[in-house]
């Protein structure tokens, strides 16, 4: 049932079989890789890394948007046995500081940065000795591991290579030193780590082999009846499981085409769709709704038939508008965690009612199990619990990090999500909130989720995030965050009033702010935690509370 091969093994397999077949367009710098093509840049490159000493198990770590290049280096690391270390690129200095060190990675790939935002600045204040050392040849005593630093674009920096240069010195390296490379390697080895974008605290280094990331690229781009026929447009970052695993790998096993874009920006992803005619985009829910914010009056999405909707919960609403204003009638619902990849998912042939609805049942190779979150005990059928996970893909563990990894994987290898889920009679999971975002009011347990999805289907409500905030009577009381639809004259008492239609009175919001936009993490997830920051001291012990409205 299961590849064995590692990730360039079963990559050679598809190159020769799709051959002179598009495989990475990236219109920005008008480039096309064929199959073919970027068998052999890999090469060259894994070639290159041998050169500066890379070994298996080696840790490689990448800073940058979206390009052929990051794909390219992903397969090259997987053919000698280095591990990718994945960045986040809206990471902070403090944050890049952390994921260098704790990964201890003795490369770094980077570009210059964007938006304003300098990767290089950052790096050489952390690292000044970049600035005046020689290349490959770095000693600092704040990062003992790290010893070479290339550049993925044109940016110069006196202490770094560029990656031109290191295809280069790949020249002179026979195929049987890069053969024997291979080799030494098993699916079981790791091939990335993955910094989780948690919204407090340090993130921590998931270890996904290739074992993992092939198989739930295979199992997931089955459902999604990936073909060579596809074009799929990517704008979900790399350094993500969803944009790398599955969207990039589960499409190009499959034989699809690749349309790479940096990062998402609305009215450039809905011209890339015509312009290079794209069947499938795959998003987080607010790309969605940007999209479909703007005048699609002005574009043809007429190719557009595929797509998956992951990384935060999406509103009924929001589901029949992809489906009617985008015409992405088989959009999939996804779920899934970086520490088991994808576990759920919609399939190409599962009806309307249950695309709209749910995330699916498990993917192959994936056994779920819902626990009663009081007493630990298996829910019964319909009842609300936590989700536990059994799965092939699940990671190796957090990196240098036993006390995480014991945390969130049970003695009997359960994986517990932390997600409130329940089960049909048909297999089908329904998302009902965090477990940690649960809200307790005067004994009464109560899902954010619950009350989001209501105030979502409220015409002048864009988008909703409900949190708990102290209270002095009942321990804890309801806010709701509301983005208002263009053009709706906020009124909170009329939100109330149509919450309390639909809702027990418990659960009708006590508190209403409108915000112009979430805090989000890069995968979509509202960041609750600044939310609750950002009025904490608001609400101190009182007795009683009006409905209060404030703008942020």
């Amino acid at each position: 049932m299961f590849s064995t091969m590692t990730l360039s093994e079963i990559m050679d397999e598809t190159c020769l079989r799709y051959g002179d077949r598009e495989a990475l367009v990236f219109p920005k710098r008008q480039e096309t890789f064929t199959f073919l093509q970027i068998m052999e840049e890999s090469k060259a490159l894994a070639k290159g890394l041998l050169t500066l000493g890379v070994k298996k198990g080696d840790h490689l770590a990448i800073l940058a948007l979206n390009s052929p290049e990051w794909v390219i280096l992903e397969l090259a690391a997987a053919r000698i046995g280095a591990v990718l270390v994945c960045i986040n690129t809206a990471s902070t200095k403090s944050e890049l500081s952390y994921v260098l060190k704790q990964s201890e990675s003795s490369l770094l790939f980077l570009m210059e940065g964007f938006k304003g935002v300098s990767f290089l600045d950052n790096l050489t204040q952390l690292i000044p000795e970049l600035l005046s050392c020689e290349r490959g040849k770095l000693r600092s005593e704040e990062f003992p591991d790290l010893r070479t630093v290339v550049t993925l674009d044109d940016s110069k920096l006196k202490g770094a290579y560029n990656i031109r240069e290191l295809k280069s010195f790949g020249a002179a390296v026979g195929s049987t030193l890069l053969t024997e490379a291979g080799k030494k390697l098993t699916a079981e080895d790791p091939l990335n780590i993955f910094y989780t974008s948690g919204t407090t605290g340090n993130p921590k280094g998931v270890v996904l082999s290739h074992f993992a990331n092939v198989n739930n690229a295979l199992v997931s781009g089955e459902r999604m009846e990936y073909d060579e026929d596809d074009r799929i447009l990517l704008c979900l970052p790399l350094f993500h499981v969803i944009g790398f695993v599955l969207s990039t790998f589960a499409g190009l096993l499959y034989g699809a085409s690749i349309v790479i874009a940096e990062r998402f920006e609305t009215k450039k992803a809905l011209s890339l769709i015509e312009e290079e005619s794209c069947t499938v985009f795959n998003g987080v829910p607010s790309m969605f709704q940007f999209m479909l914010n703007s005048d699609l009056d002005e574009y043809n999405l007429s190719s557009l038939s595929k797509g998956f909707i992951a990384g935060a919960c999406c509103s009924n609403e929001l589901m029949y508008r992809i489906m009617g204003d985008l015409g992405i009638e088989t959009i999939a619902n996804l779920y899934g965690q970086t520490e088991a990849i994808g576990i759920t998912q919609i399939a190409s042939f599962d009806d309307r009612i249950h695309r709209i609805h749910s995330i699916g049942r498990p993917l192959p190779g994936v056994e779920i199990k819902v626990i009663d979150i009081a007493t630990g005990e298996e829910a019964a059928l319909g009842e609300k619990g936590e989700l536990l996970v059994k799965s092939a893909y699940i990671m190796k563990g957090y990196y240098r990090n036993q006390e995480a990894t014991d945390s969130a994987l049970d003695t009997e290898g359960w994986l517990h999500t932390g997600d409130l889920v329940s089960v049909n009679e048909e297999g089908f999971i329904h998302i009902e909130g965090r477990i940690k975002d649960i809200i307790i009011r005067g004994g009464e347990n109560i899902s954010p989720a619950e009350i989001e999805n209501v105030l979502k289907h409220h015409d002048g409500v864009f988008d909703a995030a409900v949190i708990a905030v102290p209270d002095e009577l009942l321990g804890e009381e309801i806010c709701a965050f509301i983005i208002p639809t263009k053009g709706y004259l906020f009124n909170a008492e009329e939100i109330r009033e149509f919450a309390a239609k639909h809702l027990a009175k418990f659960k009708v919001p006590k508190y209403i702010k409108t915000v112009k936009e979430f805090p989000v993490t890069s995968s979509g997830k509202v960041k609750k935690a600044v939310l609750r920051e950002q009025v904490k001291n608001e609400f101190m012990p009182v007795s009683h509370r009006e409905t209060v409205i404030m703008k942020l």
